[in-house]
């Protein structure tokens, strides 16, 4: 077993910061409490790389309850399960499903395209590939041909990505008529992609997650109704090779079927993902695993710098139990509290020190997601 390595903050036994509340993204990520919900997410996870069926998923979580962290942590098992993850915000402004495909795109590097490309065709030959793309979409054919021939050119990318500036002249150099403008543009173009990782043997699925999206709610009625066609079409359009995940907070769980066409609501897994207000048995796990994970070498209190009065005391003055209301309490508390026990002018946060503290400092409570 590797050594923890030595604290950060010494006088707090800690390795590192532990309340912190944007999450943190990366190929390790940390969960802290809400056992029942790690394992369905990690069960989660492993049906999806277990089956090449396609599948869509429904993510709803109360403000602030750790939705985009939850994504976080399936990106990185994902990860270890053979999917290809793509994580996007849905987009502020969204005027067409192509506004969406953007933020997807811009996840495929030249590197990874070509790679896919290549390990495509080592599996199943050049012509194969080619020919399948141009019966699906003719210009993204070209577009693979581009890196048949070892083109170096940004408007191989400037195309994927649907960058807007590019005229047909300057596409018809390499071989591509039109740049992608419509809705329909983007689902023939993630068809391909996906068919790409799944037939690279790099990966076995494409695994979307779209997160925000109950911005489609501010939205006009006939940009909704594209949004939900492209989704609906691309999904219909990849029996196989696709997961896509949309991840919500908007009221109740319930109110998913205000934000769905029906086409699209039909074809999600029956069971969802949701991430309700903890429990106060919850609230504590959660704060006592993420000082168990930052625990220095030599630390043996568990609830140190705090102790478990003053952690409950920081718990019921959080109100509703969220990860983001809890972290920022106890950050405002033990940023308070850490200066004063390096200078040794306290030991410990009592509770009526941190009382005091949440008492002084006014804490904003946008619950905004």
């Amino acid at each position: 077993m590797n050594a923890m390595p030595s604290p950060t903050y010494p006088h707090l036994e800690l390795v590192d910061w532990p309340f912190r509340v944007v999450p943190i993204r990366g190929d390790t990520v940390i969960w802290a409490g809400r056992q029942q919900l790690k394992g369905q997410v990690e069960r989660l996870v492993r049906n999806i790389s277990r089956r090449s069926v396609s599948s869509l998923h429904l993510m709803w979580a109360d403000f602030g309850a750790g939705k985009t962290h939850t994504l976080y942590y399936i990106e990185s098992l994902a990860k270890e399960h053979n999917l290809l993850p793509i994580y996007v915000e849905w987009p502020k402004k969204t005027a067409t499903f192509v506004d969406v495909y953007r933020g997807i795109a811009s996840h495929f590097s030249r590197s990874l395209l070509s790679r896919l490309f290549w390990s495509c065709c080592d599996r199943k030959g050049v012509d194969e590939i080619l020919g399948w793309a141009s019966e699906e979409f003719p210009d993204f054919a070209a577009i693979l041909e581009c890196l048949y021939r070892d083109e170096d050119t940004p408007l191989i990318h400037e195309w994927l990505r649907a960058e807007l500036g590019v005229t047909r002249r300057e596409l018809a150099t390499i071989g591509v008529r039109n740049p992608i403008k419509t809705s329909d543009d983007a689902i023939q173009a993630l068809v391909i992609l996906a068919g790409l990782v799944a037939s690279s043997g790099d990966y076995g699925k494409l695994l979307l997650m779209l997160d925000e999206f109950q911005r489609v709610d501010h939205l006009p009625p006939r940009v909704r109704r594209d949004v939900n066609t492209g989704i609906h079409t691309l999904f219909n359009a990849c029996p196989e090779s696709l997961t896509i995940i949309l991840s919500f907070s908007f009221g109740r769980p319930d109110n998913i079927r205000f934000l769905l066409a029906d086409e699209v609501r039909s074809r999600a897994d029956l069971e969802s993902i949701q991430l309700p207000e903890m429990s106060d048995t919850e609230a504590m796990e959660f704060v006592l695993d993420l000082l168990k994970h930052y625990r220095g070498q030599g630390g043996t209190e568990l609830f140190f710098p705090f102790t478990k009065e003053s952690c409950q005391v920081i718990l019921r003055d959080t109100g509703r139990l969220t990860p983001r209301r809890i972290m920022k309490r106890f950050d405002v508390v033990l940023r308070r509290a850490e200066e004063e026990i390096r200078d040794e002018a306290i030991t410990h946060i009592t509770p009526e020190y941190a009382l005091r503290v949440l008492r002084e400092i006014p804490i904003r409570e946008d619950d905004e997601s």
